[in-house]
């Protein structure tokens, strides 16, 4: 069984390594880094959602023979939607289970910006830091000034990125989570995910913001391993 974790805008997928502790050693956890960030900035930096998901196919497509499930926060689950489009499109194996987490679905109009075209950078960033969905950091930093790029790359690729049940239906059941203190969850019903599979949408809601899986990683792996099974 491979699980695939998707990152979160401005994050790295590396991010999710300390799961590994939680979870099976024989679970394949694989985390999927975008082009162009983290450990893979000699590549193209990728700026819409499309783009990065094919590229990430052609990456790990070694491993879509065998049983996987995916994992998406943030962003990361606009990813894991996009990435379930194009296998199916492409008829290549569907995953066995699907965690979305922290995000609302893709065809609901709840964005961080009323037009993320229109959102300068320095908007962008400061909206971020401002409701704890970012770690601040001096701005004449110049490592900085790199996470800070690809951080707003992410967030107007995520923000623009649409797709209805009608667009893509997940073939098997899904598993939601969030903080119940996340400011962008505030207005957003979780179970409306629902519409996006034909199998089971169970929904389990965490104490903590935006990043609330950092004081819950272990019960999270708990319904991790409670679904798949290990």
């Amino acid at each position: 069984m491979v699980l695939f974790f998707f990152p979160h805008a401005g994050g790295s997928a590396k991010s999710y390594s300390s799961f590994k502790r939680f979870l099976p050693k024989d679970l394949t956890v694989v985390p999927m880094e975008l082009s162009g960030r983290f450990t893979r900035p000699s590549e193209p930096l990728l700026d819409n959602v499309q783009d990065c998901v094919a590229d990430l196919i052609e990456k790990h497509s070694e491993l879509l023979s065998d049983d996987y499930a995916l994992f998406g926060h943030s962003m990361g689950t606009v990813l894991v939607t996009e990435f379930v489009k194009q296998t199916k499109a492409k008829g290549l194996r569907q995953p066995c289970h699907i965690f979305l987490s922290g995000k609302n679905p893709p065809d609901e109009e709840v964005h961080c910006f009323e037009n993320v075209e229109n959102a300068s950078d320095e908007e962008i960033i400061s909206f971020f830091s401002s409701n704890s969905l970012s770690t601040p950091a001096p701005p004449d930093n110049a490592l900085v000034k790199i996470l800070n790029s690809i951080l707003c790359t992410d967030v107007r690729m995520a923000e623009r990125y649409k797709a209805s049940p009608e667009d893509i239906k997940f073939g098997c059941d899904i598993t939601v989570i969030y903080g119940k203190d996340d400011p962008l969850m505030q207005s957003v019903d979780m179970n409306s995910w629902s519409r996006f599979t034909d199998g089971k949408c169970e929904v389990y809601p965490f104490g903590g913001d935006h990043f609330y899986y950092q004081q819950h990683k272990e019960e999270v792996c708990g319904i991790i391993k409670e679904k798949l099974n290990i």
